[in-house]
């Protein structure tokens, strides 16, 4: 089974391209929707949590309050890392467990969709990495129209999550999303119809 891996930044269209994926047939295995999960009813990720960041943080019916959380990390450095470390173990060892199953089951290929891929290591569990990239004005421009949040909460965000500009660099596909719809999934089509005439000339 071929894993791709799926970055690229807030405002870059990601979600979008995770969506052609599952369009096609792909099962997508989403790390913010397992960190969702792991918040919500992970007792030892909870726990641990609430020990690092305290009970604040905590909503009323025992979950993790997400925009509390996020209003501690995005402002410190250093709280962000030590939440990366409590968490990003429990999701690589429940994204492993999916792909698994998946591959028992004889799928053929799997998308890891992690915002984070490189920043936390994660591009080793994959094949190889498809960033879906636009250019940093697109990015804030998109991200302000989509959500609540002031140009500095945007610009904080963006820097947060790394350089898209440099998982440009190291990625083995780029897709560009600064055109037209039909311009990305163009690009699209086109790179998994080569990655799936390389599982071919592999397996002959």
């Amino acid at each position: 089974m071929v894993n791709i891996g799926l970055t690229g930044g807030i405002g870059s269209g990601k979600s979008t391209v995770a969506q052609w994926f599952i369009k096609q047939g792909v099962p997508v295995l989403d790390a913010d929707k397992t960190v969702h999960r792991l918040l919500q009813s992970d007792q030892r990720t909870i726990l641990r949590l609430i020990e690092e960041f305290g009970p604040d943080i905590q909503a009323e019916n025992g979950q993790i309050d997400r925009s509390r959380l996020g209003n501690v990390v995005f402002k410190d450095d250093d709280a962000r890392k030590r939440l990366e470390r409590i968490v990003h173990p429990r999701v690589v060892e429940s994204m492993n467990e999916e792909r698994d199953a998946l591959s028992n089951n004889g799928a053929l290929a799997c998308v890891w969709d992690v915002p984070l891929l490189y920043e936390a290591g994660f591009d080793k569990f994959v094949d190889e990495v498809w960033v879906v990239w636009v250019p940093r004005d697109i990015q804030i421009s998109r991200v302000l129209a989509r959500d609540k949040l002031s140009l500095d909460e945007v610009e904080a965000r963006i820097s947060a999550q790394g350089s898209l500009e440099e998982k440009r660099q190291r990625a083995d596909i780029v897709i560009d999303n600064s055109g037209s719809e039909s311009q990305t999934t163009a690009q699209l089509e086109d790179a998994w119809e080569k990655l799936l005439q390389r599982q071919t000339d592999y397996q002959s």
